[in-house]
């Protein structure tokens, strides 16, 4: 019983994220919040020393990175869904991609070996101050980042107001290196 009441708890979590980053979209607050994480993103050291970057495409107003992949000296990719793995594709514009799973836009270019990737941010609902997000609960990312040997930063990219404590990990979620907001 107590794990169907944290199923649910993380559902209405879920709902309640997405009713509030609408208003963030509806309000511009979102555009403004993901231009200040863009420009964070730009001055890190972290992405100056990447070379390989993994990034997503954003869908029901998640912060939007995507306009990174016009850095000239870096390669891009972009996650796609093939069954229930998650791959990187390469990615170098938007004249390359196709509707895949789950209606989100992705690559069509080949996927690469996860072991080149650098740095890799991530999508979330919300992130707890441990360092584990909360996603929309298929289990993509927690899936590719246990099965990988990845070197890379695994970098959760969220508004601030969505960095909370109202939710416990479980013990299949993968902990990531660190959040990113506008602050």
């Amino acid at each position: 019983m107590l794990l169907d009441e944290k199923i649910l708890t993380k559902k209405q979590l879920r709902k309640n994220a997405l009713e509030k980053r609408k208003l963030f979209a509806d309000s511009g607050i979102l555009k403004k919040n993901s231009s200040l994480i863009v420009s964070k993103i730009l001055n890190s050291d972290f992405f100056k020393n990447a070379k390989h970057v993994g990034l997503y495409f954003p869908i029901k107003n998640e912060v939007d990175i995507l306009s990174l992949h016009k850095i000239k000296d870096k390669f891009f990719y972009l996650p796609s869904c093939v069954g229930d793995k998650l791959e990187f594709r390469h990615f170098n514009g938007i004249e390359n991609l196709k509707l895949g799973s789950f209606g989100i836009l992705e690559s069509v270019l080949p996927s690469i070996n996860p072991e080149i990737l650098d740095v890799v941010f991530i999508p979330a609902l919300m992130a707890n101050k441990n360092c584990y997000r909360l996603g929309y609960g298929k289990g993509y990312y927690d899936r590719f980042f246990s099965q990988n040997k990845l070197k890379a930063k695994k970098i959760i990219v969220v508004q601030s107001a969505f960095v909370s404590d109202i939710f416990v990990q479980d013990f299949f979620d993968v902990k990531c290196d660190s959040i990113l907001s506008e602050i």
